[in-house]
């Protein structure tokens, strides 16, 4: 069935913004607006400066802009030009994992956001999730499993399997979401990940899988929500135990240091 396009975009003068940026916002626009999907052609640098009445300086800077972003794809030589991109949720969930970290957000907001987003993400994956979903995951598992006495690379593996779950669950919006959760909540376990932990942890994978493969929604929700209670009690008692442990050579240097001035 042939998509039905919108109508094709009128490009606007502005004041307020360098032509550059004008170019970009409106390709923006014009792309949240409907008029493209991903592959659609925008045009040759020439097409595009003919449309909006620009010189092809800021074309080249707004299409840089724009690709940078992962809104275009870029080709040159004979018959190229700019592509509305194709989607890619690790991109978007890396970009907004940094900027998560940037405007500081704790380790316990993002616990509260792991047990809202994967309890819906394993409740859908238990409805959804195919005959290839379920060999994804139980190949995640297995490579996780074989992973238990290696401590950062379990921690990766079994944030995988996550991934891997909310692939199964078919909601693009959810699966980026949970990437971008585990793109900050990784670092964050990692030093903690013993091989005991790792362990445990394979356990309460195991028996999410197996919720999943049992197609039993309410399962998958119930020990998803468990098992980030449970990460959340643990993780917290041991940075807040690792932080303790820190602060005590610091406060005896100051004792020691304190004594010699008396």
């Amino acid at each position: 069935m042939q998509r039905k396009k919108s109508e094709t975009p009128v490009w606007k003068l502005g004041r307020s913004e360098s032509t550059a940026i004008r170019v970009e916002r409106q390709i923006k626009e014009a792309l949240l607006d409907g008029h493209f999907v991903a592959g659609d052609f925008l045009g040759s640098e020439n097409d595009l400066t003919a449309q909006f009445g620009v010189s092809r300086l800021p074309i080249r800077e707004a299409l840089g802009r724009l690709e940078a972003l992962g809104v275009v794809d870029i080709r040159t030589g004979a018959g190229g030009g700019a592509r509305i991109a194709q989607g890619n949720p690790e991109r978007f969930s890396e970009a907004l994992a940094i900027q998560l970290k940037l405007i500081g957000v704790r380790e316990e907001e993002i616990f509260d956001a792991l047990l809202t987003v994967e309890t819906a993400v394993a409740a859908f994956a238990a409805q959804a999730a195919t005959e290839t979903d379920l060999a994804a995951l139980e190949a995640a598992l297995e490579k996780a499993e074989a992973l238990v006495d290696t401590q950062d690379e379990f921690t990766q593996a079994s944030m995988q399997f996550r991934n891997a779950v909310a692939h199964a669950a078919h909601n693009h919006f959810l699966e980026a979401m949970m990437q971008a959760v585990v793109h900050v909540l990784y670092r964050s376990l990692s030093p903690y990940t013993t091989s005991a932990v790792a362990k445990s942890v394979i356990g309460r994978h195991r028996a999410l899988f197996d919720a999943i493969r049992d197609h039993d929604a309410d399962a998958a929700r119930d020990i998803v929500a468990q098992n980030t209670q449970l990460l959340r009690r643990k993780y917290l008692a041991a940075r807040d135990a690792a932080a303790k442990a820190a602060a005590k050579p610091a406060k005896a240097a100051k004792r020691a240091v304190a004594a010699r001035n008396r």
